[in-house]
């Protein structure tokens, strides 16, 4: 049954066709029902895929127009608050999201995820959970339950495979006393530069952008002291000229450097996935050449950025080992920390005679680099 044939004469026509919808990318559904709609009417742990039509069944016997949409490969940022301290808070910490499910007393964020479950947030005014994996669920879009609420959808939830890997952009802040969070030192120059992007996308004039970069940096960044208004406006002045010149790119339109010696030795020599996993790394950590970062293949392979197996992609660490495009600085400790690396500089490599490298842009120019964060391949 595809998205175009989803019928069932005793349930709404916009439901159904919303369900063979989600079927059709991917989602696994199950029919819900109980006093409150949230409960489901069959055993679903550890069972494979239900059937589109025999879920539509199962609910219109039970005269029910509520189901659920389970999260294996998935994690749903479930809001209970819908205030503006939320919503804000949602953005600064997870990022911008496409797609919304508005729930009875919040709303619903998609994502792809497959590591740690974060910790429930409660704040002032703040109230979050966390639903993943395949034995948990969350109560679809179009839903109605038996009291009248609809769980309607905002925007257009893409195929499960295509959903956006979920970020947490606030692992690294410390929780203070009087229950707000300030990123620490260490973290601060690259949230100041993460929010002047986030500010430049909206702000009507430069005064509004520095006006918000100030604002961000007196409420949230640890020590403020140590970012007086002139580093402040300089940041947003150059936000702003970028802004005004179209120049302007996020994460996935920065420039990225790779020296020809890693093409050569690796493209060259029938390493792809080694050179697949060179280029993830100048992405991340290239623009700090003395930074150390963890390569853990696990992490790498639940999100989803290379597509490999486990001992394919250590075989890939030790390529770049031998060729000298990254050293090991520390191994790891029998607590099961990771070993520790470092990209050996660009420079270092045109010293050896390579002298050049291939500049990946994006066709329209130059754009800013380094605004997201900058994530460990973990």
């Amino acid at each position: 049954m595809g998205a175009t044939d989803a019928f069932h004469p005793r349930l709404p026509a916009a439901l159904t066709a919303q369900m063979a919808k989600l079927f059709s990318g991917g989602y696994s559904l199950i029919p819900l029902g109980g006093a409150d709609g949230k409960r489901p009417t069959v055993r679903f742990r550890e069972r494979k895929r239900l059937p589109l039509a025999s879920v539509l069944e199962r609910m219109a016997g039970g005269g029910n127009t509520t189901y659920g949409i389970r999260l294996d490969g998935l994690l749903v940022v479930d809001v209970d608050t819908d205030t503006p301290e939320a919503r804000d808070y949602v953005e600064r910490r997870f990022g911008a999201c496409g797609y919304t499910t508005r729930t009875g007393r919040g709303f619903h964020l998609f994502f792809r995820h497959r590591g740690k479950r974060p910790a429930p947030v409660r704040l002032p005014g703040i109230a979050i959970d966390f639903k993943m994996g395949e034995n948990e669920f969350v109560v679809g879009p179009l839903s109605e339950r038996p009291d009248g609420i609809v769980y309607q959808p905002s925007g257009l939830l893409a195929a499960a495979e295509h959903l956006p890997v979920f970020m947490d952009h606030f692992e690294d802040t410390k929780e203070l006393g009087h229950g707000r969070r300030r990123v620490a030192r260490g973290g601060r120059h690259l949230a100041l530069k993460r929010e002047g992007y986030r500010l430049a996308l909206t702000a009507a004039t430069f005064e509004e952008l520095a006006a918000g970069l100030r604002r961000y940096r007196d409420t949230l960044i640890e020590a403020p002291e140590d970012f007086p208004d002139r580093r402040i406006d300089s940041l947003a002045s150059w936000f702003w000229e970028k802004r005004e010149a179209g120049r302007l790119y996020g994460r996935g339109n920065s420039t990225v450097s790779i020296p020809r010696r890693a093409i050569r030795l690796l493209a060259h020599q029938g390493e792809p996935l080694a050179f697949q996993l060179y280029s993830m790394l100048q992405a991340a950590h290239g623009h700090v050449p003395s930074k150390t970062f963890a390569i853990v293949p696990d992490g790498i392979r639940n999100s989803g950025l290379i597509k490999a197996g486990r001992s394919q992609l250590y075989a890939a660490i030790e390529v770049l080992i031998r060729t000298r495009l990254i050293v090991r600085v520390a191994k790891g400790t029998r607590n099961r920390e990771p070993h520790q690396y470092r990209l050996v500089p660009l420079q270092e490599l045109q010293e050896e005679g390579e002298g050049s490298m291939l500049t990946l842009v994006p066709s329209a120019g130059t754009g800013s680099r380094n605004l997201a964060r900058k994530e460990q391949a973990a």
